[in-house]
């Protein structure tokens, strides 16, 4: 059977391969017609300012330093059908990142905040305006938080990872020759915890959406370790399999699409399809919640690649508190979010800047974009000191 599989499988790459190779069509670009749209992102918080970053769409290949940059732009804010504000440019912010090809490109774009502050329920709608473009639009309504109810958590271990680790631990630089000291010694099996948590949602006819993340709130130490979200294992619930991603090639290589141990990831998204009368209770386990923190000295050697040599003098096992967040997007937000790729909660996250033909999901009506809302509901869970043996650290 594997035998045939391989074939199976070498037959349907060639063919895809001569298919793609066969498909060969000139596209002509007329470059003369091309007129920029306003390209506007941002997400919404209940009783906080607006931001909205602003800037404009350019050609492939356009090289100048200010392509991107929009002057002059005029936001206006109405909050519920009525004219509340003209929201003021703060400044500019500069992000660095890459194209499709490898090429790196810095996108200049305009900061604009409300001095109003919106309430859950209230829709949103603004309105971008910059002479020579087409004004842009973009509404949404920010949802009301769910709520959680209980929590209820039991520890359990497995011989092996339940996953792959998420987040990486602090040690200072390379030669590093031993994690822990000659007298610290790994449990045998590896620890995780189940956490289930009742949520109740408000009444609503439209899908809801929701992003679920567990964050470590570790103020012990000024490190790595000092807060972090945790990967979380969601193969035991079947609510999170919406938000599953595969691809073609991965279901021919798998003889199928397989939920089993792929879903690793520090956030999870999922809908309201399974709620019974407005609520349900989320499934999910983590490992990798008691922070192992290492103090190292340098020894004085230098390692055979010119890195200063280090050791492990003293090693602590951690119980910081874990913060369960249930954050309700808006609509909009929902492809933009599945990709798992931005944290609603992090003034430091920011949407890349559209810049290139490429498939994108934009709500903002003339113009490109993302403009959402979120509401979130947290609860904290209090870990116990680590009950291993003394001189014991969990299996990593």
């Amino acid at each position: 059977m594997k035998i045939l599989r391989k074939r199976y499988l070498i037959v349907v790459l060639i063919i895809w391969t001569l298919i793609f190779t066969a498909c060969e069509k000139e596209i002509r670009l007329d470059m003369g017609d091309y007129r920029p749209r306003i390209v506007m992102n941002g997400i919404i918080t209940p009783d906080s300012l607006i931001e909205i970053r602003v800037s404009k769409s350019f050609l492939y290949t356009d090289t100048l330093a200010d392509k991107c940059q929009l002057k002059n732009a005029s936001l206006t804010l109405y909050i519920n059908g009525k004219e509340s504000e003209k929201m003021m440019m703060t400044g500019y912010e500069q992000h660095t990142n890459h194209d499709r090809l490898g090429f790196q490109y810095t996108a200049v774009m305009a900061l604009y905040r409300s001095t109003m502050r919106p309430k859950t329920g209230d829709r949103i709608r603004i309105e971008a305006s910059a002479e020579g473009l087409n004004t842009a639009w973009a509404e949404t309504t920010i949802p009301v938080p769910p709520q959680i109810n209980q929590i209820d958590t039991a520890t359990f271990f497995t011989a092996e990872r339940i996953m792959e680790e998420i987040n990486n631990e602090y040690y200072p630089g390379y030669g590093v020759g031993t994690l822990y000291p000659d007298s610290i010694r790994e449990e045998e099996l590896y620890r995780n915890m189940r956490i289930r948590v009742g949520i109740t949602t408000q009444p609503s006819d439209a899908l809801q959406y929701f992003m679920l993340r567990l964050h470590c709130n570790n103020n012990l130490i000024a490190d790595d370790l000092n807060g972090y979200f945790l990967g979380l294992y969601t193969d035991d619930d079947p609510i999170f399999r919406e938000s599953y991603r595969n691809s073609l090639l991965e279901d021919l290589l798998t003889e199928g699409p397989s939920y089993e141990g792929t879903k690793y990831f520090d956030s999870a998204i999922f809908s309201n399809k399974l709620f019974r009368n407005n609520s349900y209770t989320i499934d999910f386990s983590i490992t990798d919640y008691y922070p192992i923190h290492t103090t190292y000295v340098k020894t004085g050697e230098i390692s055979e690649w010119g890195y200063p040599i280090y050791v492990p003098i003293k090693t602590e096992v951690l119980n910081p508190p874990l913060e369960v967040q249930f954050t309700l997007i808006s609509p909009e937000l929902y492809p933009y979010f599945r990709k798992g790729e931005y944290d609603p909660q992090s003034d430091e996250e920011s949407f890349k800047l559209i810049s290139e033909p490429e498939l994108s999901y934009s709500n903002v009506q003339n113009g490109i974009g993302v403009v959402g809302a979120v509401s979130a509901a947290k609860l904290q869970i209090n870990i116990p000191p680590f009950p291993g043996e003394k001189n014991r650290v969990p299996k990593r």
